[in-house]
């Protein structure tokens, strides 16, 4: 009773709400730094199940590759059943595109078997409706009988022309935003909870707010992210065809997520974090890494094909299932040694918004850079105060 009522309390006063995020946000935060020696086992799978994909990205080059020879449920069901798998309590299942797999739910069936789930997460295009809502109902009633919580994530780009062309196909806008609106319409069949994503690229850096703003109008939940090399989806061969990373387009994708981090309530402090984050890495020539991620010693990318890979951005794969015991080869002393040089060569500059924990020292910008902004926010009024 004492309990409910002071969190009751908490959530009437916006400043003590706002004070305790801020402590649990500290809290859960590390002093210690991950190198990647140690031998976890993973609490998270990124899942791409299929190569297979009905987009042509400027920014993706997965529709190119590959997509034969990929397992089979009964295949894929030896796959999870791996020890190297117990402990994995989030499983996010992307592609491809995923309404292409045409037993979809078989597949999450077998997820749902892994004895430490809690989180299941699919990433769609939204072009294939009714297929892909159809098996979304199904999956959703299996992880409710489980108590396993649902997340779903569309891809939304750009309003109108602007989401088509990022995506490479002719209505692509119009049957994205169908399926969005019915998730959104009639979210209690399919999730606990949906959001919309968008990779921030040349071809959408100039109309972010417009996208920004019908998100708003339609009380979308939309997330940005920067399009980066991703070895996974051979965007690494795309850079000069979509990056506003390495030129001028740069200081537009810096305004942008400076806006976003200054619009973000206070309230919502793990956004709010992010896209200071975002903003702070592309401020510095010599960029730092100040989000948190799992995938330097808790997460782990299982393909379509039994193969593993440390991090689906940068790693190569560590050895395949079909060959294999995942134990051995997840924590062979070579491949940990691998996973140690990632770490040192390529995380601390990496801005793909993987999360994790935070090291202590890495929230240290953040609140500094709130404190000075409240700080020169209080000296304006009082100077507006004395012009009066």
């Amino acid at each position: 009773m004492i309990k409910s009522k002071l969190k009751h309390f908490i959530k009437k006063n916006k400043i003590i709400l706002i004070a305790v995020n801020a402590l649990q946000f500290l809290i859960k935060s590390s002093f210690f730094k991950v190198d990647g020696s140690s031998k976890k086992y993973p609490k998270v799978i990124q899942l791409p199940l299929t190569y297979n994909c009905d987009s042509k990205c400027v920014m993706c080059n997965i529709w190119q590759m590959d997509h034969s020879g990929e397992a089979t449920v009964a295949e894929f069901a030896t796959f999870i059943k791996d020890d190297l798998f117990k402990k994995v309590e989030s499983v996010g299942i992307n592609g491809g595109e995923v309404s292409l797999i045409p037993n979809l739910t078989e597949y999450a069936l077998e997820i749902l078997k892994l004895p430490s789930i809690k989180h299941l997460n699919i990433i769609s295009n939204g072009f294939r409706k009714d297929v892909l809502l159809a098996s979304v109902r199904d999956i959703y009633k299996a992880c409710q009988s489980q108590g396993v919580s649902f997340h779903l994530a569309i891809s939304l780009d750009g309003v109108g022309r602007i989401h088509n062309e990022v995506r490479g196909v002719r209505g692509a806008f119009k049957k994205a935003t169908s399926t969005i609106d019915e998730i959104k319409n009639n979210q209690k069949f399919y999730c606990d909870s949906y959001d919309l994503g968008c990779t921030v690229i040349n071809k959408n850096i100039d109309h972010l707010i417009e996208l920004d703003t019908f998100a708003k109008e339609k009380n979308y939940n939309i997330k940005f992210r920067l399009g980066i090399e991703n070895l996974r989806i051979e965007s690494d061969k795309l850079v000069d065809q979509f990056s506003v990373i390495y030129n001028s387009e740069r200081q537009s994708a810096m305004e942008f997520f400076h806006y976003k981090y200054h619009s973000i309530p206070l309230t919502e402090l793990p956004s709010k974090f992010k896209y200071f984050a975002i903003y702070f890495w592309l401020s510095y020539q010599k960029p730092k890494r100040l989000l948190g991620c799992m995938w330097r010693d808790e997460g782990v990318t299982l393909d379509s094909r039994g193969e593993i890979y440390y991090c689906a951005v940068k790693s190569d794969s560590l050895g395949g299932l079909r060959n294999g015991n995942g134990e051995d080869i997840f924590f062979k002393t070579e491949n940990i040694n691998y996973r140690k040089k990632l770490i040192n060569d390529s995380c601390n500059d990496c801005i793909h918004d993987y999360d994790g924990k935070k090291y202590f020292i890495d929230l240290v910008p953040f609140y500094k850079d709130l404190l000075v902004d409240r700080l020169a926010m209080n000296i304006y009024k009082i100077k507006l105060g004395f012009m009066k």
